[in-house]
């Protein structure tokens, strides 16, 4: 048996320049733009949220808004920004804001936590510029970290 490589000179030079890839095609950078969508409408519906249910101090049930991932390249299933009480003794007026990127139908998670604050110090928060492209960034980060689980 001949195991040499055929070795054929007819070979043709391709240009690959303005070729985009499947991923592109397949609609996955919108899945990125929607993604900022879902951000924008999450942070106003939260900041309804902790204005109507966050007491300024004490002890409250986390308020939280969540939507499913629209983006596929990434592992998360679905998206989460919440406040939270902090549960610490000499801190009643201090609220978590909290990010996670979660895997529905898995006990696996990843959270971080974005500010520490007074209610009022949230709402600010939720309201400063650029903060849609900083929790953008987290939940990128969020569910990498959830990429070989």
């Amino acid at each position: 048996m001949d195991n040499r490589i055929n070795q054929n000179s007819n070979i043709k030079n391709i240009n690959f320049s303005g070729v985009k890839s499947n991923a592109v095609e397949a609609g996955m950078d919108k899945g990125a733009e929607k993604m900022e969508e879902l951000i924008k409408k999450m942070i106003t519906d939260l900041k309804n949220k902790v204005k109507e249910k966050v007491e300024p101090s004490g002890d409250f049930d986390a308020v939280w808004e969540e939507f499913e991932n629209p983006d596929k390249a990434l592992d998360a299933t679905h998206f989460l920004l919440k406040v939270s009480p902090t549960g610490v003794k000499g801190a009643e007026d201090k609220r978590y804001l909290e990010a996670a990127a979660l895997i529905r139908g898995s006990q696996y998670g990843a959270e971080s936590v974005l500010s520490l604050g007074s209610k009022q110090e949230i709402l600010d928060k939720l309201s400063e510029h650029g903060l849609e492209q900083i929790i953008k960034q987290k939940f990128v980060s969020l569910a990498k970290s959830l990429e070989n689980i």
